[in-house]
């Protein structure tokens, strides 16, 4: 009866190791898989890494970075006098107040009765809101800014942003309210900017903004497609053909037409950028005719 025992235990122990039991799937493979073709390095690569390179609002906001940013900007522009101008940012990245912006689209009680009832779907829920989140989250941030002049002005702003995809576009909307220690008073200024990535190193952006002067009753936009391109780790472009519409006590109107290119140069380790930016005009005050333009501008940023 002892070996009749034992040689029972035997044969249990090798089936045990013969066969193994069966491993749950890993979703966490299918949730990167996911991932990466709403907003992951084949869909969304070239933009994130120029508007890094171009240390633009939207990098800062969306990669939750707090920057000091230092802008001197020389404008040489024909029938106009030359002009230099001095800009302070400082960006604030605030978690908490983010928080709030973000929302689960079901209660913690209805995900664990799925959970319970159904561990295999769970997991497709998870994916499912994960998607939706990056696609609908909130994002809002705030910055504080300084204009060198006599008097100084001030500048803070607060602003909420949002991705979604439509398609094998990707949309950008941003609303923005602006308060400046002048004239200029309280600015709101809304964005929707879509992207079309060809490759790694070169996309496309159609670009609308919208700004209102609330108390200086004029009303501006800005449309028109821009290519953004990289051609090295320490240089790129971004071509543009735009124009500008106003209203300021007047019929709503076209008053400037914009061809641009914007070179961007690294000079040291990521925190020193020259760009020169030169273009053609076609401004309505001048009938239209073309006014070639010049910028030259210089920026150092420190932060992460």
């Amino acid at each position: 009866m002892r070996y009749i025992l034992l040689l029972t235990l035997l044969i249990q122990a090798f089936d045990a190791f013969s066969s193994p039991a069966e491993e749950p799937p890993d979703t966490s493979i299918r949730f990167l898989e996911s991932a990466r073709e709403i907003f992951g390095t084949q869909a969304n690569f070239a933009a994130n890494r120029l508007d890094s390179f171009f240390a633009t609002e939207r990098a800062d906001d969306e990669f939750g970075r707090s920057r000091i940013r230092i802008r001197s900007q020389y404008f040489i522009r024909e029938r106009a006098v030359s002009d230099l101008n001095n800009q302070y940012r400082v960006n604030l990245k605030l978690p908490r107040l983010e928080q709030k912006f973000r929302y689960d689209d079901e209660d913690e009680n209805r995900k664990k009765k799925r959970r319970k009832n159904s561990p295999v779907r769970e997991a497709d829920l998870t994916e499912k809101l994960t998607r939706d989140r990056i696609a609908t989250g909130w994002l809002f941030n705030a910055d504080v800014g300084v204009t060198a002049a006599i008097p100084p002005r001030l500048t803070t702003r607060g602003r909420i942003r949002k991705t979604f995809l439509t398609g094998t576009l990707i949309n950008r909307f941003v609303e923005q309210l602006t308060y400046v220690t002048s004239e200029d008073g309280l600015q709101e200024e809304t964005q929707l900017n879509t992207d079309y990535i060809y490759s790694d190193e070169f996309f496309f952006r159609f670009v609308n903004e919208k700004r209102w002067q609330i108390l200086q009753k004029e009303f501006n936009t800005n449309h028109g497609p821009t290519w953004w391109h990289r051609l090295t780790e320490d240089d790129a472009f971004i071509y543009g053909a735009t124009f500008q519409t106003i209203i300021n006590n007047s019929p709503w109107y076209v008053n400037n037409y914009r061809l641009s290119v914007n070179y961007r140069r690294n000079l040291y380790r990521q925190w020193i950028y020259f760009d020169v930016i030169p273009g053609l005009d076609f401004p309505k005050v001048w009938s239209f005719r073309r006014t070639p333009f010049i910028t030259l501008q210089l920026e150092v940023l420190f932060g992460t």
